[in-house]
């Protein structure tokens, strides 16, 4: 069955999740201790409280916003800086988004534009489906020149369920009318691998690393280092 569209994931799909997210944190980290009044040195529990050098397995890597404000909180409890559940989460928002301005964008890999390109020429409708927030994903995607290659767009808006929930599978199959089987998910953490079975479609794990390979091989249809291979195996999936 030809292949008709293809969900894409952002970070560690599209960018390098390293370049953007871990000096994103450290930032973000220290901003809520300074809001807060708050001990600072609690910023290296924060971090390692989320795996923001944990890679894949990591909170940061996997997770939305809203899980990563809930970790921040239990370090904050424990050191006994107690802050109402809301506030800490719109708090964490702001303070990413403020953090993602010290990180740098960086492609997964040269030419990656030109994929994106080929893969519309072949009649393939793109999709983004990340667990980032509105701004940050708009200012990346323009960044790297591809913010007009998608046919859909979809960010955390903290109202919608997120990846692994398949709200988003089912609305792209729903309003484009395809098959599971005409549908795939192109990611880089089991997030995105259980997001694509929940959804009743097969996923493209990408993974740089022969660890990240051995995770994602446990679910993934195929496993590529990065999305330049990608059309090399949309036909032996």
């Amino acid at each position: 069955m030809k292949i008709k569209g293809i969900i894409f994931d952002k970070d560690g799909t599209l960018i390098r999740y390293d370049e953007l997210w871990i000096p994103a944190a450290e930032h973000a980290a220290g901003l809520i201790l300074d809001k807060l009044g708050a001990d600072g040195s609690l910023a290296g529990a924060m971090l390692r409280e989320i795996g923001a050098r944990a890679g894949i397995s990591g909170l940061l890597c996997r997770g939305t916003y809203r899980q990563i404000s809930e970790a921040f909180g239990g370090v904050l409890e424990k050191a006994g800086t107690v802050t109402d559940a809301e506030e800490l989460y719109t708090l964490t928002c702001e303070a990413f988004r403020m953090g993602a301005e010290r990180g740098r964008i960086v492609p997964v890999c040269d030419g990656l534009g030109n994929v994106l390109k080929r893969l519309r020429a072949g009649g393939i409708k793109l999709f983004l489906v990340t667990t980032d927030e509105e701004n940050i994903t708009r200012r990346c995607l323009d960044s790297l020149g591809i913010d007009g290659m998608f046919d859909g767009i979809y960010t955390d808006d903290g109202k919608t369920p997120s990846k692994p929930d398949p709200y988003y599978i089912n609305k792209i199959m729903s309003e484009y009318g395809f098959k599971p089987e005409e549908l795939i998910m192109v990611g880089d953490t089991m997030t995105d691998i259980e997001f694509a079975e929940n959804g009743g479609i097969r996923a493209v794990g990408v993974a740089a690393s022969g660890e990240d390979r051995r995770i994602l091989e446990k679910g993934a249809a195929a496993v590529i280092e990065n999305v330049s291979q990608l059309e090399k195996v949309l036909n032996e999936i």
